[in-house]
Formats: C-alpha cells, sequence, structure tokens
C-alpha cells in the first residue's frame, strides 16, 4: 500500500497532528509525510490523508483547493481548530469537511488547536457592521481556551487512520 500524510500548518499544531498520524501507519506500507505545496502530484499513491488549520469553517484555502483536486481516490481529512471538536462550531467543522468526501473515504478527525495570537488581535479590530459583537465575543472566548492538542489525542488520530486503513 502506497499512502501519503500531506498537512498545512500555520503555528505548528497540524504538523504536530500530521506527524503523529504518520507515526501510527508508517508500517501499513510505503506511505510519506509532505507538506502541501502548490505542485502536488498524487499520482502513484493509493490513499491521502490531508490535513490542516481550520478557517472559517473549512480547511485553510490551499489546502482545500488541494482537496478538490483529488478525483478517485480514498482520502481522509484531518484539521486542527481553535475550538474543542464536540463543541457546536466543532460539529459544524465535522460535517463540512465530511461532505467532502466521496463515497470511499477515509473519514474525518479533528483535534483542538492553539489559536494564532495574530487573528485574537486582528478579532479586536473588526467593525461591529462587519462581524456583530456577539460573534466576535464568541470568537474570543474560544481563542482564549485554545489549546494545543494532547499527545493522546494525537494519538488517537493516528489509531482512527490506522483503523480506517486496514478496513
Amino acid at each position: 500500500m502506497k499512502g501519503i500524510v500531506l498537512y498545512s500548518s500555520k503555528t505548528g499544531n497540524t504538523e504536530k497532528m500530521a506527524k503523529s498520524i504518520y507515526d501510527a501507519i508508517k508500517d501499513l506500507g510505503d506511505i510519506s509525510l509532505e507538506k502541501i505545496n502548490g505542485q502536488m502530484n498524487l499520482e502513484g499513491y493509493d490513499f491521502a490523508l490531508i490535513g490542516s488549520w481550520i478557517d472559517k469553517g473549512t480547511l485553510e484555502k490551499s489546502t482545500l483547493t488541494l482537496v478538490h483536486k483529488v478525483k478517485g481516490k480514498k482520502i481522509g481529512l484531518f484539521g486542527t481548530l481553535g475550538a474543542q471538536p464536540e463543541s457546536k462550531h466543532g460539529q459544524d467543522v465535522y460535517h463540512t469537511l465530511e461532505s467532502l468526501l466521496e463515497e470511499e473515504s477515509l473519514g474525518v478527525y479533528l483535534c483542538p488547536g492553539l489559536v494564532d495570537p495574530k487573528l485574537k488581535e486582528n478579532l479586536k479590530r473588526i467593525p461591529e457592521h462587519v462581524l456583530p459583537k456577539h460573534i466576535v465575543d464568541q470568537m474570543m472566548e474560544a481563542s482564549i481556551t485554545s489549546r494545543y492538542a494532547t499527545d493522546e489525542e494525537l494519538e488517537k488520530a493516528g489509531k482512527y487512520f490506522k483503523e480506517k486503513l486496514r478496513g
């Protein structure tokens, strides 16, 4: 089995998750780990596990573009977000990512991630006519309580995809 774990990471959260997934599945065959770049060629791979940080409720732009280009291949998606995966926002993100997958998908796995400090600063400057205050307040609260995924949470992500790949 030949596969690849691809990731985009802004603050290191998703990179750490990708490495944990890779470590869990690398014994299943010829598995690669790479950072997403504009020249991705997935020919010859049986599957791809693709992950990124969550931006506006979905994968960040370059990762989302890559996912839309992948056809006829088993893929799984993973991501880190500044909210708990079991929260309403986390569940909304899960369903959004799930909708990107084809029938023979390898599923979706989310872990919490630390919100980029730059985003926290930018939230303070968003005018209320652009984004209502209660939404900004919710986003600020989530950013304050955001955290890195624990080693146990990252290991669970790896086990999840290993089970999916073993089928």
